[in-house]
């Protein structure tokens, strides 16, 4: 205490002994912070860990396209490489590590068998979309059966589906922004819809195009590689008017930082009169903010009322964008005509809330009831987990 006071008498501040790595974990569908003992070494932190066995977040952070790290007040933004080299890790990482923390503690830390990660900043910062594309790569192998298996999530794609097949007919030719791998675009083709479908992850795109060769009707699908921001580029390729119609759902206008070019880019792609909708991620959600207020949690609690919600507010891997039903008909409202609002999701928890309510099946049907019932009117239609607003194009 007396030296501490001393160093921050003469104007000096104790190095930090702790970052917090922040993962998301593709599997469980959740952010995760892990507090970890670091030293620097060659302006990069290195991390040692005991290696028989490695823990779980070794696995998760050489995996993941990207990571983040946080010491002190400062984030930082890269990825997560294992040094392989045991002599390496004994000859260069591990004195370091006995000088700042002492030979007792290390040994009793990690034993004999040590492994090491060392975390990369690159020059630039890594590219914001660049980071999503990664983490939804990542994703794409497992997707199906984490989202297949919550029930929560299945209730938002299941009003979504039924909001698409009354506004799609059969023979029309419809885009789809952020399809992800086809829970939404097999079903709709199957109706007799033809879908573009454009996705940032060419591996989730790769799912699509497997699925689609196994269980949909020949033609029906044509997909593209592409950002909702690069939907300029569409429009040059297909041409004004292409489209029937629109829609993008759950997530992906939720990443994209600058939505100001897409209602002009749609208003090109889509005829007049054409439909669209929108599944947007929520800027006030009622129950989570219930929950998370009676859980003594604000931070969530609150958490969608900022522009970007960071990694670890939300239980998305990557920093995110909410707005709420006003922001996007303003947004939209000069070139698409308002139709329709319904709320999903405002009696039924979060998606990420699953784990927690699944012994209580009979309750979640009541809530997934009581959603339905209420979703159309005022006041809940704009306090759900997601919103869904039906659109024409002037």
């Amino acid at each position: 205490m007396l030296v501490r006071d001393l160093m921050a008498f003469r104007g000096h501040t104790p190095e930090p002994t702790i970052l917090r790595l922040v993962l998301y974990d593709t599997r469980r569908s959740q952010t995760n912070e892990i507090p970890l003992r670091f030293i620097n070494l060659y302006g990069r932190p290195h991390v040692l860990y005991p290696a028989s066995p490695s823990p779980e977040w070794v696995a998760l952070a050489t995996e993941s396209g990207f990571v983040r790290w946080r010491i002190g007040s400062q984030e930082f933004t890269g990825t997560g490489a294992q040094v392989s080299d045991p002599v390496r890790i004994q000859r260069e990482v591990l004195p370091p590590y006995v000088d700042k923390f002492g030979a007792e503690r290390v040994s009793r830390w990690f034993g004999r068998d040590v492994g090491c990660m060392r975390l990369i900043e690159p020059p630039e910062t890594t590219p914001y979309l660049r980071a999503v594309e990664a983490l939804f790569d990542q994703s794409a192998p497992t997707y199906d059966r984490i989202v297949e298996g919550n029930r929560l999530d299945m209730h938002l794609r299941n009003v979504a589906l039924e909001f698409l097949v009354k506004l799609f007919r059969p023979g029309q030719r419809v885009l789809e922004l952020g399809c992800g791998t086809g829970l939404e675009t097999i079903p709709l083709a199957q109706t007799g819809v033809d879908v573009v479908a454009v996705d940032i992850s060419s591996n989730m795109l790769a799912q699509l195009e497997r699925k689609a060769r196994e269980t949909s009707p020949t033609g029906r699908i044509e997909t593209r590689k592409a950002s909702i921001s690069q939907l300029v580029d569409i429009v040059r390729d297909l041409g004004p008017g292409s489209f029937d119609g629109a829609f993008s759902h759950f997530g992906a206008l939720n990443c994209e930082p600058d939505l100001r070019t897409v209602p002009s880019d749609l208003h090109e792609l889509v005829r007049t009169g054409g439909r669209i909708s929108l599944g947007v991620w929520n800027r006030t959600c009622l129950a989570e903010m219930t929950i998370s207020t009676l859980g003594l949690r604000p931070a969530r609690a609150l958490g969608r009322l900022q522009s970007s919600v960071p990694v670890g507010r939300s239980r998305f891997g990557v920093p995110v964008y909410p707005h709420s039903p006003a922001e996007i008909g303003r947004l939209f409202g000069p070139r698409f005509s308002f139709e329709e609002a319904m709320g999903v999701s405002f009696f039924v928890p979060p998606y990420n809330l699953a784990g927690r309510f699944s012994r209580f099946p009979q309750f979640v049907s009541f809530l997934e009831m009581a959603d339905r019932v209420m979703c159309r009117r005022p006041f809940f239609r704009y306090l759900g987990d997601h919103f869904l607003l039906g659109m024409r194009r002037r």
